[in-house]
């Protein structure tokens, strides 16, 4: 009986789940880092240092673009962190499935 047949499956599988985990985590602090910036900085003109209709409609813009892409790459981690685990239960199914074949 052979054990852990399938080792490079286990490993690519593995390595798919942490890239998913990883772009989550990537997301997580990127979000964590646009929350803790003041809302001054965002809103207010470089130029003058005063807020004007311009750069708080830019401020806003910023924001709102960058929580959809926030939004979107949380889906796309979680996306490819469940394709690694189903990849994972996979080959684990077939190598049950070879194991009671071969029994």
């Amino acid at each position: 009986m052979k054990t852990h047949r399938d080792w490079l499956g286990r490993v690519v599988a593995l390595l798919i789940v942490l890239l998913g985990v990883g772009l989550m985590v990537a997301c997580f602090s990127l979000a964590y880092q646009q929350f803790t910036t003041p809302p001054r900085t965002l809103l207010t003109n470089p130029q003058t240092n005063e807020p004007d209709l311009p750069s708080i409609a830019t401020g806003v813009w910023a924001s709102i673009r960058s929580i959809l892409l926030l939004l979107l790459m949380v889906i796309a981690g979680g996306m490819i962190a469940n394709r690694g685990v189903g990849l994972y239960l996979n080959v684990r199914r077939a190598e049950l499935e070879e194991r009671d074949r071969s029994a």
